[in-house]
């Protein structure tokens, strides 16, 4: 009930009042922002929702996807769309034959895994906001979040020019999925590097961009849980609440001027990229029932 409402009083919230729209335009709104075509056997409209039987999604830069359920919501105000809610389940890597588009280690790790996922897009004033967002993983992790990202739209245009001025992370891992990645990860950093070498090369890469983050970044506490936190990769079970604040926000074209440095991961790049931003980092091993 609380989603409903929220995503109810967000939509309303607008300088224009709002109104339900059909499946055409919230699947359009939804393409356009990710990037993918959403393929489905049938669509109809139920009780306000956008029901997409037998979806697959595609993009020619990812493996494809598909999902048990999928569900649209979304209104419109003035002709466009202004709000989105999205609830999928079952939602798992399909690629087709003969993709290379992800690394081995992983599509054979993630063929294996479903997720559920659902999260609200509301457009407002100052730009983006991602709310009540909620990835489960089958085997028990769980990504809960929160974003704004001020000057975008619903168009994946205007992401890539947007700011992001404040992200919320609640994260529940359950020890399995990120010895993989990290090992994939280690390989592109140190290419001869197999196995427990790989994942050394990423924590150490991640420690050593950890003591280079500003002060004014990260307060003491904060860096060392994210210090406890790198050190208990890639097997540590735990929850992690993070938080990142910037008023002016942050967005490509700063990460690009980063880019430009002299050492685009020395301290001094990383004390401008991060100035004026904010991130709390809270880490507390083992889960909880």
């Amino acid at each position: 009930m609380r989603r409903e409402i929220g995503f109810a009083l967000a939509l309303l919230a607008g300088p224009v009042a709002a109104e339900e729209t059909g499946c055409d335009a919230v699947r359009a709104a939804l393409e356009a922002l990710s990037g993918y075509q959403i393929l489905a056997a049938s669509s109809a409209m139920k009780d306000g929702w956008c029901i997409l039987d037998g979806t697959r999604l595609q993009a020619g830069w990812s493996p494809d996807l598909q999902a048990a359920t999928f569900r649209l919501r979304g209104v419109v105000a003035a002709g466009e769309v202004t709000g989105l809610e999205l609830e999928t389940t079952g939602l798992q890597i399909a690629p087709r034959f003969g993709q290379r588009d992800l690394d081995p280690i992983l599509r054979e790790t993630l063929r294996l895994k479903t997720a559920d996922l659902s999260l609200e897009l509301h457009l407002g004033p100052e730009g983006l906001l991602v709310r009540d967002g909620r990835l489960q993983l089958s085997g028990g992790t769980e990504l809960d979040f929160e974003v704004s990202i001020a000057g975008a739209g619903l168009s994946a245009a205007s992401l890539a020019l947007g700011r992001l001025t404040l992200a919320r992370l609640d994260w529940r891992n359950d020890g399995r999925l990120l010895r993989p990645a990290l090992e994939a990860a280690g390989q592109r950093l140190a290419p001869e590097a197999r196995g427990a070498e790989a994942i050394d090369a990423v924590r150490s890469a991640l420690s050593d961009l950890a003591a280079k983050l500003p002060a004014s970044l990260v307060a003491d506490d904060s860096r060392k849980e994210l210090g406890q936190l790198i050190h208990a990769l890639p097997h540590g079970r735990g929850t992690l609440a993070v938080e990142f604040r910037s008023e002016g926000g942050l967005g490509a074209a700063q990460i690009g001027l980063a880019a430009l440095a002299d050492d685009p991961m020395g301290s001094q790049a990383l004390a401008w990229l991060f100035s004026g931003a904010q991130l709390s980092v809270d880490w507390e091993p083992g889960l909880g029932q």
